[in-house]
């Protein structure tokens, strides 16, 4: 019988970001190749570089805090006794989710205002900028969430937060 891997809920989020970073590094080197061969900068390529880089950052981010990577100190939780590092657990996810819900609901009020102002060489709005912060923290809302609710088979071997109950 085999072993079955568990279900990584976030693989398209880890797709998604690597398919970003790639077209980030293909701009990056067409400008590069524009700029010094052919002397016709594309006008449009940091600016472009720029939002996805931004969004490559708050997606991500929500990738790292399924994983549990995530502000996540050890020597604390190794140092704890079991109960108060399940307690550690929980105080963690309940203020990440505070801080989240609160930087997401403001982003919201910001991503309205800057629908107003256009990019100076994209056909888009700098709203689409600062929409990031906003989609990043409902992800890593769910990232939260899904790691609390949703336990995966085996996750105590590779999970980063779990310690085991050495005798200290």
């Amino acid at each position: 019988m085999t072993r079955q891997e568990p279900l990584d809920l976030f693989r398209p989020v880890r797709w998604i970001v690597t398919i970003m970073l790639i077209v980030v590094v293909a701009t990056t080197l067409l400008q590069i190749i524009m700029r010094y061969a052919f002397n016709a900068p594309l006008i449009w390529s940091e600016e472009f570089v720029r939002l996805l880089i931004v969004w490559i950052t708050f997606i991500g981010a929500s990738a790292v805090c399924y994983d549990g990577r995530h502000l996540n100190v050890e020597v604390f939780l190794k140092a704890a006794p079991p109960r108060l590092r399940a307690a550690m657990r929980v105080f963690n996810a309940v203020v990440s989710l505070f801080f989240l819900a609160v930087l997401g609901w403001h982003s919201i009020t910001l991503v309205k205002i800057e629908m107003m102002q256009d990019m100076s060489a994209l056909p888009l709005k700098i709203g689409h900028i600062r929409l990031a912060a906003t989609v990043g923290c409902a992800l890593m809302v769910i990232a939260i969430l899904a790691r609390i609710f949703y336990r995966r088979p085996g996750l105590s071997r590779i999970d980063p937060a779990h310690v085991e109950n050495d005798a200290m």
